[in-house]
């Protein structure tokens, strides 16, 4: 059995539980009378028309709270005059204690049967086992399921914290998107979370997650950068659950996906489509899925649609925004005389009604403690700016809790972008100080930078250090850089002592543009002619002094071990980054730079992925410009460089370039060579499970160079049915129990606005 100790609902559900367990109980109907001043009554039932019975639900800690409370409601009680009187309480009671109680309501209460403590509420939860699964709250918190959640094999992120599930599952209510969900991944095996930032995607993402892990799967992956991390850790025979949060990527807008992202992407949704034992749970923010549909036939595909579980306000009833903010505040631990000043001429009506209400707003609301500031008549106020203008949550957090060091080197951070090395930030700050020491006369040594790290870390950023003690820092949530960017916008004198700073390639692109065109997509900053001049001398005086901050997430294969490592070369990445640019703006001085830097540097000097991909795309953009090319040089000199089928695909686009010495050379036997022992090699280092998308990457090759891989291909096939095959035989000897049923929310209740009233009546009296 189970011990609950049921101090993580509130005192509104703790109502509802003790009305649902006792409705089992004794057989009967129970009116709910919600929250407030109730007069004596929480719940009231009839029996044979004559009896009439009265339960009050008492969530309390201390037995002398509830005793005291008790003495308070004794009047109430002996007014009402019940044939019956139950009370139900969290409160751990001794034998003496329902004594006690029991002789203080004389004769009211019958026996001490109806006095229900802690342990006499885990014993009825031991008798009816629906009651436990439909509050959610309890059974995921019990010492068993959280020691499965905590002890789960988790891929690619810490382990859960205890903590951390507990404070979730205190504030969420959960709605109807959490049973749709639920349904499709029953259907499809897979869900794509979608709305606008701040709905709560990642919250509810992280419920399915739980509760899925709950059930009896074995993995949780989180897919953090590209779906090659779900690709790694993929397991035939295991159940496992993959969450790829902000599946778009956090910088999708600014650069894009990473070339064949979106097949793999969709490859993979298929893959989990067919299986047996895997769950895909994937969350964006609306507007970058809008833009990605744009931007990828691939992605703008209806089948995608259908699994959808879009987020929206619209969904939310008025009864379920109220329990948002009902359930933070209660758990905030908010001084009463501030909520009070709330339900005074119920200003949280405003609140649950008001067209910027967004669960974040009341999240961040809550975690900076804004109470703290304020005087209590000036609490409902306050909070209402938030709603008025929600990125003011930010803007008074970044103005009035934190030093201007930290302000600093938040905006240097929304330049540079997440996740960035911390000694790249610390590069960059002292930059922006040197640049600038007349206007910002700060000295920041290591100790005052560790000091900026720690409080900016939980509010505005979070660190994570991988497996060589190497940190990267993160913005807590996308909303953080979006408040800086509008925070920058418009300050021009900032934005050039900004300019002035830059160190890192990645500082140019972050959050400025050349374009001055205005869409809902293009949220960054536009320059003005005389800053734009700024930005071209910048990037044509230190040219060769720009660093590279772009980091990505290397994981280690069945561990979590992981680290953080940086991109291979970033020259010809930075001019081709700059010619996009000037695609929506012209400016001759900086086109005829990237002409000549790159003329410079036409023999192929890269080394790695990107660089090799932007030196195709610079060489397809400026041929036609009078770039002396000797083609057979550099065809022979990127051959060279060719030691995977990714780079042979890349070598294959050298075709439409220069398609006669092209034809010449991969016809050669020496070229020939190369592909065999580049398919060998594949082959060779590719795991059983891998092998349906290296069957896929072969058949392109044979198309790209016109190259007969029958053998190869079918050997591959053969091993890989031969490996699905005993998967169907064990699948079929495992029972695999789909138990997604969740409990529907109730529908709004009749007399909504008075259960709302109730509802935070009770919250300034607790």
């Amino acid at each position: 059995m189970n011990e609950y100790n049921f101090l993580n609902l509130s005192s509104f559900e703790f109502e509802n539980f003790s009305r649902d367990i006792l409705q089992e109980k004794l057989d009967v109907f129970f009116e709910s009378f919600t929250s407030g001043q109730d007069g004596g009554i929480d719940l009231r039932a009839t029996i044979n028309k004559d009896e009439n019975i009265i339960v009050q639900a008492k969530r309390y800690t201390k037995y002398s709270d509830l005793k005291s409370t008790l003495k308070n409601e004794l009047k109430s009680v002996q007014s009402l005059k019940p044939d019956r009187y139950i009370i139900t309480t969290s409160v751990g009671l001794t034998p003496p204690n329902k004594a006690e109680i029991l002789k203080l309501f004389h004769p009211f209460i019958k026996s001490t049967e109806d006095i229900l403590g802690q342990t006499d509420l885990n014993n009825l939860l031991g008798l009816h086992p629906k009651i436990e699964e439909k509050y959610y709250k309890l059974w995921l918190t019990s010492t068993n399921i959280l020691n499965r959640l905590i002890n789960s094999t988790v891929y690619n992120q810490s382990k859960f914290e205890l903590d951390e599930i507990k404070e979730t599952l205190k504030v969420y209510v959960q709605n109807n998107s959490f049973k749709e969900a639920l349904d499709i991944i029953k259907t499809n095996n897979y869900v794509i979370i979608s709305g606008i930032p701040g709905i709560g995607k990642t919250t509810l993402s992280r419920m399915l997650v739980y509760r899925l892990l709950a059930k009896d799967f074995d993995d949780f992956v989180y897919v953090s950068d590209s779906i090659n991390d779900a690709y790694s850790y993929y397991e035939d025979g295991k159940k496992q659950i993959f969450f790829f949060d902000d599946f778009l990527g956090r910088n999708f807008l600014e650069t894009g996906l990473s070339v064949n992202e979106d097949s793999k992407l969709l490859k993979f949704i298929e893959k989990i489509r067919k299986s047996k034992n895997k769950i895909f749970i994937l969350a964006t923010r609306e507007y970058i899925l809008n833009q990605a549909k744009n931007s990828f036939e691939s992605l703008n595909n209806p089948a995608l649609e259908l699994v959808k579980c879009t987020l929206d306000l619209s969904k939310y009833t008025k009864i379920i925004k109220a329990e948002i903010l009902y359930n933070h505040l209660f758990f905030a631990d908010v001084p009463k005389k501030h909520i009070q000043n709330l339900v005074k001429n119920k200003s949280y009506v405003k609140l649950i009604e008001h067209r910027s209400y967004n669960p974040r707003i009341i999240e961040t609301f809550v975690q900076n403690q804004f109470w703290d500031d304020c005087e209590p008549e000036e609490f409902s106020k306050t909070i209402l700016s938030f709603f008025d203008n929600p990125e003011s949550v930010w803007l008074h957090a970044f103005e009035n809790t934190i030093s201007k060091g930290s302000q600093i080197t938040l905006l240097i951070l929304s330049t540079i972008g997440t996740p960035v090395l911390l000694e790249d930030l610390r590069i960059a700050l002292n930059s922006f100080i040197i640049a600038n020491v007349q206007k910002y006369p700060l000295k920041i040594d290591s100790i005052e930078f560790r000091k900026i790290i720690k409080e900016l870390e939980s509010t505005f950023i979070s660190t994570k250090m991988d497996s060589y003690k190497k940190i990267a820092i993160e913005f807590q949530n996308p909303s953080i850089q979006d408040f800086l960017i509008n925070y920058v916008k418009g300050k021009n004198e900032l934005i050039e002592d900004l300019i002035n700073s830059f160190s890192f390639v990645s500082q140019f692109f972050r959050i400025f543009t050349f374009d001055k065109s205005e869409n809902e997509f293009n949220r960054r900053i536009s320059l003005n002619n005389n800053l734009l001049e700024k930005y071209v001398d910048k990037i044509i005086s230190d040219f060769t002094l720009f660093k590279s901050s772009y980091i990505y997430r290397a994981n280690f294969a069945n561990s979590n071990r992981f680290g953080w490592y940086k991109t291979d070369g970033f020259k010809y990445s930075f001019l081709i980054q700059i010619l996009e640019e000037l695609e929506n703006s012209s400016n001759q001085k900086l086109y005829d730079f990237v002409i000549q830097e790159f003329q410079q540097s036409i023999e192929p000097e890269f080394e790695g992925y990107s660089e090799r991909k932007s030196y195709i795309k610079l060489l397809k953009k400026l041929k036609k410009n009078e770039i002396i090319i000797s083609s057979e040089k550099l065809i022979k000199d990127f051959a060279k460089k060719v030691n995977s089928i990714e780079s042979l695909k890349d070598f294959s686009s050298l075709k439409e370039l220069f398609s006669d010495e092209y034809e010449d050379f991969v016809s050669s036997p020496k070229f020939v060579n190369k592909i065999e022992e580049v398919v060998e090699y594949e082959i060779d280092s590719t795991e059983v499970n891998q092998y349906e998308q290296l069957i896929d990457e072969l058949k392109e090759l044979e198309k790209d160079f016109d190259y007969l891989l029958d053998a190869e291909i079918n050997n591959l096939s053969e091993k890989h049915a031969e490996l699905m095959d005993e998967i169907d035989r064990k699948m079929e000897k495992e029972d695999m129990d789909y138990s997604y049923e969740a409990q529907e929310y109730e529908e709004a209740m009749e007399r909504e606005e008075q259960f709302i009233s109730n509802l935070f009546d009770g919250l300034a009296e607790e």
